[in-house]
């Protein structure tokens, strides 16, 4: 193996071992995990496999095939950020409606306790 092909293998593993850490501490949710590994598991084979690219960039007619790293790299970039997107998205929505619903609550128990009060002073 070439000094590089080692780096990057030991990179790898060393955040597999990290993001396993994380999920097993439940600060990394388990559908985050998998990301996170297709991605590593990507990176790992471009690594072990450097000609790879090459011969992608050859069939897909691209003049300077390291290029196609970084277009995927941006991809994988940018879906990850849609899809955080959508996350937050979905949880605004939802701590706006416990939130109507907490004050709904809170108004009916209020009601309540005045009704109460009322009916002990009769």
């Amino acid at each position: 193996m070439v000094k590089y092909e080692v780096f990057t293998t030991i990179t790898g593993l060393l955040i597999v071992f990290i993001l396993i850490i994380l999920t097993r501490r439940a600060k990394l949710h388990t559908s985050h995990l998998f990301w996170w590994l297709g991605v590593i598991i990507g990176i790992s084979i471009l690594s072990i496999y450097p000609k790879l690219v090459d011969k992608i960039g050859l069939i897909l007619g691209i003049g300077y095939p390291p290029i196609i790293i970084c277009i995927l790299g941006l991809g994988a970039i940018l879906v990850k950020v849609l899809t955080m997107d959508m996350y937050i998205t979905q949880n605004e929505i939802r701590y706006k409606q416990l939130a109507q619903k907490l004050a709904i609550l809170e108004k009916e128990m209020q009601e309540m306790q005045k009704m109460q009060e009322i009916k002990i002073d009769d």
